[in-house]
């Protein structure tokens, strides 16, 4: 039964309606029996919600008399229809949906709509078969009435509200409404925002709450934290595994055709599965030509979702920080895909480096044997020094042996007293039969500092700054991250270790560090060294003044003289000599304990010497260029590749036109009187847009043209490869470090031991083992118009 509204709107009323509206009104014209629409009563039950009789009419205070709909409102199309009403629906606090729409029957080869009833969600009733202790979700039918009916006027060609109910039987709440799933919505704004927090490493949580502090709080929002963790995962990873290696070579392809200079290779297995990649940006090649002399490489990192092992290669640029060389991610961790990482790199590098340190691992002590047979070879001594704990934790000596092993490995001065050391630190404890020490003593020549003495490695004797490298990615990854993510993060590291250098060598550039003494030899390390070099310089300078001149021998041309030096060991004064060479015509110089050989920094005991001849000036070959702020390098002239082509184009235009608003609204930021022209200027603005979309949409052709069409697909047959299988590494947590073949055995082991360790050991098991460093003598050192109106105007 029709409610008087519907009388009065069937007999001709007039309604006012503002001219700009973007309806029309008109006399109503006569229904045919066949253009009216069904109407479905819905089910009635016992057991209603509430009865009919309770319906009331929603509070319309504070919503505009042309956003409330009436019959014989009239629309140029039924998607302007559906618009108004769910617009209204939101601002009074209830959802709709479309309950039944007609087609003309007469026109069978497409699908023409002549009339659709739109419906409050909460309509009808719902009798549900489980009991009511066990229902898991809602029940949200409340037997609602409200609805509106719109039918095609082929007369005026637009469309008509021919019946409304405006009544509901549940209560209202436009408060909550923004709650709901439906009127939940992300802007523009927030799409880019966390699009870009993503790329950062941001959490989605610090990214829902820089977002609720921009508009004054979540509520004004208009969207939940779980909606952005479901942009995230919807439009942010590739939940497929074949999608997932596929992104990732196109990825490469977008990176070669900003800079053909950039490389990568993929492997797959017989079966077109993903085994192994490797990248290289350009910035990384030409920067290879510097600091590619010493590389570290290490596999210990494992944080994606396929378990491949992640491998870098590191460098030491002039300033002594770790720079980038290049990527891989590993299908096993076998001589095999070694060799193929290695093999790629050198064909992308050019040449192989002079020395490269790597962690205890055979299969890639194999590997580099086969492809670098001519580069120097080391392991990482904090690997080994720091199993000391839980391989010798047993015995009840292990303070004494842990000093002694200490003392041994660092603080011998040649390798026959090495040998000599070792032997009596073994037969002192009884420690013939432990296959570790022997193990260790049999591949010495691998980490024992003494047997790379005079050998250049930049500083390093450890693979940390590959695993710092690591903890930078570990900063935006985690144990379910997909390989896009993986090299979308490659990105990130590059651009950081970029700006990093750029910032230091702008440093640099613009001033110097203060010498500490009026020595012109330090102020020739001034003048060419970068600042963190020539910091270091400053530090054997400042050691200069604890070395004595003891005595002095000549050898035919040249001067032999013994230095004394002198420190501190647990409070008690120590001494150390060491012999230095001196040339006295060409004033060049050597100390045994090789300092300039293996850093190319000139050690204390030199300058000792050299002062104590009143030398002014160091030979050139002792400022190495490796080290200098003044030569021009070709990489700093290259920019990281970035990828620009992962956000889709509205995004990119969005972040354009905010760009653009934001600098008009910087500028007119001063006076009121011109920020409010700049309000209304975007009001007007607003207006004319809208006015523009409603021509647009009336006139436009619908178009079957609806997909975009993706470049060609990469040159390895990118759409028939597949994602990776499963890895299995080498026996630990996948959240954890991945270890060596040594470190697979320690956790099992440990579990046996550690009952039995003394007091001391266990304190000595929770120490950092770089503390322990210490003991040693010679130890190594208006979210507001902008935006609103940019979200107005998204692409349809």
């Amino acid at each position: 039964m029709d409610t008087p509204i519907f009388e009065e709107a069937l007999s001709g009323s007039a309604y006012d309606v503002r001219e700009n509206s973007i309806f029309t009104d008109v006399n109503v014209p006569c229904l045919s029996e066949d253009d009216t629409p069904h109407v479905d009563q819905g089910k009635e039950s016992e057991d209603a919600i509430q009865k009919k009789d309770d319906a009331t009419v929603p509070d319309h205070t504070g919503i505009p008399m042309e956003e409330i709909p009436y019959v014989g409102l009239r629309f140029n199309s039924l998607q302007r229809a559906q618009e108004f009403y769910s617009n209204y629906a939101k601002k009074v606090g209830f959802v709709t949906r479309i309950r039944n729409t007609n087609f003309d029957k007469t026109r069978k080869e497409i699908k023409v709509p002549i009339n659709q009833s739109i419906h409050c969600s909460r309509e009808g009733y719902r009798e549900s078969r489980v009991k009511a202790a066990m229902r898991v979700k809602r029940i949200t039918t409340a037997g609602c009435k409200a609805r509106m009916y719109v039918m095609l006027d082929r007369h005026n060609d637009n469309w008509l509200v021919t019946k409304l109910e405006l009544k509901h039987t549940h209560a209202c709440s436009a408060e909550q409404a923004v709650h709901y799933s439906e009127y939940r919505e992300l802007t523009m704004h927030a799409m880019c925002v966390i699009q870009n927090n993503d790329e950062a490493g941001i959490r989605p949580n610090k990214t829902y709450l820089a977002l609720a502090n921009e508009v004054g709080g979540s509520s004004k929002l208009g969207y939940s934290e779980k909606d952005v963790r479901n942009y995230i995962t919807r439009n942010l990873r590739c939940a497929d595994v074949n999608e997932d290696v596929k992104e990732m070579i196109r990825y490469f392809m977008r990176m070669r055709d900003i800079n053909p200079n950039f490389f990568y290779a993929v492997d797959v297995d017989e079966t077109n599965k993903f085994k192994s990649a490797i990248w290289v940006d350009a910035r990384c090649r030409a920067s290879y030509e510097y600091f590619g002399d010493v590389v570290s490489f290490d596999t210990t990192y494992r944080r994606n979702k396929h378990g491949l092992p992640f491998a870098s290669f590191v460098g030491v640029n002039h300033h002594g920080k770790s720079t980038l060389l290049g990527c891989a991610l590993l299908g096993n961790e076998e001589i095999p895909s070694f060799e193929w990482v290695f093999k790629n790199w050198l064909n992308c590098m050019g040449n192989p480096p002079q020395a490269i340190i790597t962690d205890q691992c055979k299969s890639i002590f194999g590997a580099i044997k086969n492809v670098f047979p001519n580069t120097r070879h080391r392991w990482c001594i904090w690997h080994i020094m720091k199993k000391i704990p839980h391989k010798l934790g047993g015995y009840a000596k292990y303070r004494k042996i842990d000093d002694k092993m200490h003392g041994t490995v660092w603080n011998t001065r040649s390798e026959a007293s090495f040998e000599k050391d070792w032997c009596a630190f073994v037969n002192e404890f009884n420690l013939q039969k432990n296959k570790w020490l022997s193990g260790l003593y049999e591949d010495r020549r691998m980490w024992v500092p003494i047997y790379f003495q005079g050998e250049f490695w930049a500083g390093m004797r450890s693979t940390q700054r590959s695993e710092s490298m690591h903890a930078f990615f570990g900063g935006y990854l985690h144990c379910k991250s997909g390989l896009v993510q993986f090299v979308h993060e490659y990105d990130n590291v590059l651009g950081n270790k970029e700006q990093k250098e750029l910032e230091d060598d702008a440093a640099d550039s613009k001033g110097v560090v203060s010498c500490s003494s009026s020595s012109t030899i330090e102020r020739q390390f001034q003048r060419e060294y970068t600042t963190s070099k020539f910091r270091e310089v400053q530090h054997e300078f400042s050691k200069r003044g604890d070395c004595i001149v003891r005595g002095v021998t000549q050898e035919g041309d040249l001067f032999r003289v013994t230095v004394n030096e002198q420190y501190l060991l647990y409070g008690e004064p120590r001494s150390w000599k060491y012999s230095v060479e001196f040339d006295p015509k060409t004033h060049k110089i050597r100390c045994e304990c090789n300092m300039f050989g293996s850093r190319c920094i000139i050690c204390c005991h030199c300058l000792a010497v050299l002062f104590y001849y009143g030398v002014d000036t160091v030979p050139s070959c002792y400022v190495i260029h490796r080290w200098s702020k003044n030569v021009q390098r070709k990489h700093t002239f290259i920019k990281s590749s970035h990828d620009e082509k992962r956000s889709d184009e509205s995004h990119n235009l969005f972040r354009r036109l905010c760009s653009h608003f934001y600098n008009v609204a910087q500028d007119f930021l001063t006076c009121e009187e011109e920020a409010a022209m700049l309000h209304s200027g975007l009001d007007q603005l607003r207006s004319k847009l809208l006015d523009c979309r409603v021509n647009l949409l009336s006139g436009r052709v619908p178009s079957s043209q609806n997909s975009t069409v993706t470049q060609g697909g990469p040159h390895l047959g990118e759409s028939d490869i597949q994602g990776p299988s499963k890895v299995s590494t080498k026996g630990r947590p996948r959240m954890k470090r991945l270890g060596s073949e040594l470190d697979a055995s320690i956790k099992n082991s440990m579990r046996r031991k550690k009952k039995n360790l003394p007091l001391d050991v266990h304190e000595a098991l929770n120490q950092d083992v770089a503390g322990c460093s210490a003991r040693r003598a010679n130890e190594s050192q208006e979210h507001g118009g902008f935006l609103s109106l940019l979200n107005s105007f998204r692409p349809t």
